[in-house]
Parts: structure tokens; C-alpha cells; sequence
């Protein structure tokens, strides 16, 4: 590092810049402020929530604003300054030296986030290596320096966290969009001019009066009917899980978790038992509609992946439409009354909730004419497309903008983010000052622990006192 280093900058070690004090589990806490007593501050305090405890506890370290947290062990890495308090087990407090600012601390260590994480010791729960105020080498700019790349870095990453922030709306943004669409497609609007052209009859009979239909309260077109899933369909749960009864060639079958919503998970797929008979009554065809019946009820996608070998299990619904109904405008009513909340009426359960087969098969839905229904599921495919779109635009650019503040500060420790100015002081200079102030430091925490008997205040004179034989060693 130090030949690339820039004029004035030097090469040392992270230790060699701060103190740190390791944080301690208070022996008692109290849930309400008092006098006397100071915030607790564990990670999730540190990372914003609400001070939950208070302690007095005189043992536990003290931090306060001019201080950076550190989490040592568990989520290591993550730090931050502008807190006061007593500071738990798995935080250590760090406090720059001379006049080295608090926020150019926080960014050194930001800056050494992949290193903390590549050094740090554990099996499982993680933690900082011992060493790693000794170990981890920095560029150290000179002080006035310093003090323009931490007003370049609070410009810069203020703006980008600004921008992720307007960024990271396009999610429900794109939530509200899709359910907009399947909204406007479930009551008609999506195609009421298609229906002034087109004029469609609606062949599919039935008795029932579309005044009678209450799901979701839609007052939908006059062309369009409506009746139960069990009227308009073939519909079965899969086939039961059971080791010991189970019998035929090992198959593989769709689970609970297979399936997703509009698509299937392929790499869930596990083997059961099954004869030729369990692969006839619980086949898997272009069309079909399978629909959790436990986990998140009502989860569903149409099977659109062409022939195959595989079965399913019984916590899926398989529903196989009749000629008069589009798999797919069932699959986006269920998905709207699943995020509008109306599918929870169906369900069972006071603890886990189930979707039974008596439930779905009482599931009320509008029909359209099928080729008003055909007409609705292209428009979706096409506005869903869209939005797919803009998602696959979001997700790069947020990978770009996740990037984007450790690319920042890399710049800014390479000395390409501000001018250097060859009047300011060099760093080594302001490192042997730091040298030196840790020398008192650590000589004043000296004496602190020593006790200090005076010529009049001998060990004898102090037995004799305290009243107590005073015995000399020999």
C-alpha cells in the first residue's frame, strides 16, 4: 500500500488511531427512564429502533456522540456514531484520537467491511477477530485532508442513500400496478370497450342470478355469470404422504412449496412411492390449476411446463376447468382476493390455516364469455410483462446502488475523491502525535491501578489504623 499511497499519507494500523472499549451485559435493567440511569444500547437500538431498557450498572461501558459503535459479534461490521449510552456484549465502542473526527472513524471502518467478514473467527455465531485493530492496515490522509473527504463523503452518500430510498418505492409501486390490473380485469373494466365491439353471449349455463353474487361485492357485467368451483371443475387434493402405506416406483411429486405464485419451483421436487394407478388419478397436464392448501392457502399457479412424470402431494389443490373457464382468470381471482384479504374467509384453522377441499370448492367465480376471458388473460400477460420489465430494471440498478457507497469510500482512500494540497501537514506527523497521546493514556490508566502508599501512609501505619497486626513477610 505505500507506494501507491499519495503524498502526505501514511500506512498504519486501525489500532493505531483509536481506543476501544468492549461492551458488558449489565447486571439489571429497568424498561422506563430514570434519573441516574442511561440508555441500554444493543443492535437494535444501534440500528435505529427505539430504546427499549435503561441500566445504572456502573461496570458496563459508556459511550457517547463522540464515539463509534462496532458490532463485534453476531451481525459484525455494522457501525455508527451519534449515540449515548451503556453499550451491550457484542458492541464495542471506538473512539478517535487528537482531532481525528468521529465520521472519518465510522467511514475507515465502513470501508473495511469485506475485510472484518474475510478475517472474522466462528463456526457460527461470527465474531471480529482479536486481532483485527492490529491486523487491518489503512491509508491515513493528512488531518485537514481528512476533514474534506468526510464533507465530499456525507454530499455523496447522503445523495445516494436518497436515491435508494426512491428506489427501493418501485416494489409497492409495482405491487399496487399489478393489482390494479387484476382488479380492473376481475370486474370488467380492463375490457369494456373490447365488449362494445365484440358483443359476446355468454354460452355457459347456469341457474344462478348474477344479482345473488356478493364475493367481493363487484357489480360486474351483464354478459358475465357465475358459479362454485366445484360446478366448473374437476378438483382433487394430491396424493396422501405415507412411507409405511405407500406402494410403486419412486416418482417424483410436486409439494406445498413447489408452488409459487403464477410459477412452480422445480428444485422442490422430492420422490414418494406410487403405482400406475396414483400416477393416472393424480396426473399434471398443460392447464391445471394447483392451489396450496396449506402454508400461505391459496398460493397458486397454472401448470404450463408440458408433459412430465410427476405427481402431487395432498396439500395441493389440482382443479381442472371446464371448457367454459380460462385457468388463468381463475389464477387472478385468487390472487386478488388473496392480497385483498376476502380468500381468508374460506379458510380453517385457529392456529395453521388450512384452504379444505369443501372450502375451495364453494369458491364463488364470475365466468365471463370464454373469449372475453381469453382477451382479459392476454391484456394481464401484456401489462404484467411490462411491469416485469421495469422489476428486471429495478433489480439491476439496485444492485449498482448497493455497490455504490463502498465504491465511494474505496475512491476516497485512494486519495481520487478530493484535491490534495501539499501544505497540509503529513500524517506522520499527526500519527506521532497519536503515538504520544496513547503513551499518556495508557500510563494514566497505569497509575489508576496502582495503589499509591506515601512515605506516611506505609502498609504498617495503615494495620495500625485499621486496628490489625501488621506481619512482615519474610
Amino acid at each position: 500500500m505505500e507506494n501507491n499511497l499519495k503524498q502526505g499519507w501514511v500506512e498504519c494500523s486501525l489500532g493505531d488511531i483509536l481506543t476501544a472499549k468492549k461492551g458488558k451485559k449489565p447486571a439489571s435493567v429497568i424498561n422506563e427512564p430514570k434519573e441516574g440511569y442511561v440508555p441500554y444500547i444493543l443492535i437494535d437500538e444501534m440500528e435505529g429502533k427505539p430504546i427499549r431498557t435503561y441500566t445504572n450498572d456502573p461496570k458496563v461501558s459508556i459511550i457517547d456522540e463522540s464515539e463509534v459503535l462496532l458490532v463485534w459479534d453476531g451481525s459484525i461490521g455494522k457501525c455508527g456514531s451519534g449515540m449515548k449510552g451503556a453499550i451491550g456484549s457484542t458492541l464495542v465502542g471506538l473512539k478517535a484520537l487528537d482531532e481525528i473526527q468521529t465520521k472519518f472513524l465510522e467511514y475507515t471502518i465502513k470501508l473495511q467491511n469485506n475485510f472484518i467478514k474475510e478475517t472474522s473467527t466462528g463456526s457460527g455465531l461470527q465474531h471480529i477477530n482479536k486481532d483485527f485493530f492490529e491486523i487491518c492496515k489503512i491509508p491515513l490522509p493528512p488531518l485537514a485532508e481528512q476533514h474534506r473527504i468526510v464533507a465530499k463523503l456525507d454530499a455523496l452518500l447522503q445523495k445516494a442513500e436518497s436515491n435508494k430510498q426512491r428506489l427501493d418505492k418501485i416494489p409497492k409501486l409495482l405491487k399496487r400496478f399489478r393489482q390494479s390490473v387484476l382488479a380492473a380485469a376481475v370486474s370488467g373494466r380492463l375490457t369494456e370497450e373490447w365488449r362494445e365491439i365484440n358483443k359476446k353471449e355468454n354460452i355457459y349455463k347456469t341457474e344462478n342470478k348474477n344479482a345473488e353474487y356478493e364475493w367481493r361485492n363487484l357489480d360486474f357485467p351483464t354478459t358475465w355469470k357465475w358459479d362454485y368451483i366445484k360446478n366448473i371443475s374437476q378438483h382433487i387434493l394430491g396424493k396422501m404422504l405415507d412411507a409405511a402405506k405407500n406402494k410403486g416406483e419412486p416418482t417424483l411429486y410436486l409439494r406445498n412449496v413447489s408452488v409459487r405464485w403464477f410459477d412452480f419451483d422445480l428444485d422442490t421436487l422430492t420422490e414418494i412411492k406410487a403405482t400406475k394407478e396414483d400416477k393416472l388419478r393424480f396426473d399434471i397436464q398443460d392447464g391445471d390449476l394447483f392451489v396450496c392448501e396449506g402454508g400461505e392457502p391459496g398460493r397458486a399457479a397454472v401448470w404450463n411446463k408440458g408433459k412430465n412424470n410427476y405427481i402431487f402431494q395432498k396439500a395441493i389443490h389440482r382443479i381442472r376447468l371446464n371448457e367454459f373457464v380460462n385457468p388463468y382468470w381463475v389464477l387472478y381471482n385468487l390472487k386478488l382476493d388473496a392480497d385483498s384479504g376476502n380468500l381468508e374467509s374460506l379458510f380453517t384453522g385457529t392456529g395453521i390455516k388450512h384452504l379444505t377441499l369443501k372450502s375451495l370448492s364453494k369458491y364463488p367465480i364470475a365466468i365471463p364469455p370464454i373469449e372475453e376471458q381469453t382477451e382479459i388473460v392476454r391484456r394481464v400477460e401484456q401489462l404484467f410483462a411490462f411491469a416485469d420489465k421495469i422489476e428486471a430494471r429495478y433489480t439491476k440498478a439496485k444492485t449498482m446502488i448497493d455497490k455504490l457507497p463502498q465504491s465511494i469510500l474505496a475512491k476516497a482512500f485512494r486519495g481520487e475523491l478530493v484535491a490534495q494540497d501539499p501544505n497540509d501537514e503529513p500524517a506522520s506527523v499527526l500519527l506521532e502525535r497519536i503515538k504520544l497521546e496513547k503513551e499518556k493514556l495508557a500510563a494514566e490508566k497505569k497509575v489508576k491501578k496502582v495503589k499509591d502508599y506515601s512515605i506516611e501512609e506505609t502498609p504498617v501505619k495503615i494495620a495500625a489504623e485499621k486496628k490489625v497486626k501488621y506481619f512482615k513477610g519474610k
